[in-house]
């Protein structure tokens, strides 16, 4: 991925757990609309808003970026977070993991993929699951519209999140 601001990286990586946030009330339909909106098109957002949305996140990022020794809004924190220590924290079973079928585990873990079709606004992608068993999802490539088949992304519930090179 182009280097984007580190607000837009973070929020294109947590956008779809703004889903669940959705089922629970915590937040409206047009504030996820708005943040949808604010990740496609790059448009300013405050970090004070997305602490706010995604406080869970931000509770691991500070322990991740105590042990680096670096700021929650540092670059490599936010990275190492979505590529690594989410997918710990899920095997973990911190926070909802603890209860969590593996299903949703599967979906909420950041999986690198290949894509193998693509269809108007929908992206067929193979991946390898904990475990070592492939498998194939759809998901919607808002953030990586000009990727083409063959191409390698990183997914993260029904989305391509970032080109992988």
């Amino acid at each position: 991925m182009a280097m984007i601001k580190v607000e837009h990286f973070f929020l294109r990586y947590a956008y779809p757990c703004a889903y669940i946030k959705l089922q629970r009330g915590e937040i409206t339909d047009e504030e996820l609309n708005e943040l949808e909106e604010i990740a496609i098109r790059l448009k300013p957002i405050d970090r004070q808003r997305l602490e706010r949305v995604f406080k869970p996140a931000f509770v691991q990022i500070d322990n991740l970026a105590s042990r680096m020794h670096m700021g929650r809004w540092d670059y490599d924190v936010i990275q190492e977070y979505f590529y690594n220590e989410h997918n710990r924290n899920i095997d973990a079973g911190k926070g909802i993991y603890a209860v969590a079928p593996e299903v949703l585990k599967d979906l909420s873990r950041v999986h690198v993929a290949t894509v193998i079709e693509k269809r108007k606004d929908v992206l067929t992608v193979e991946y390898t699951a904990k475990g070592g068993e492939a498998r194939k999802r759809n998901v919607f490539d808002r953030f990586v519209p000009d990727i083409k088949e063959g191409e390698k992304v990183r997914i993260h519930f029904g989305y391509a999140v970032e080109r992988v090179a």
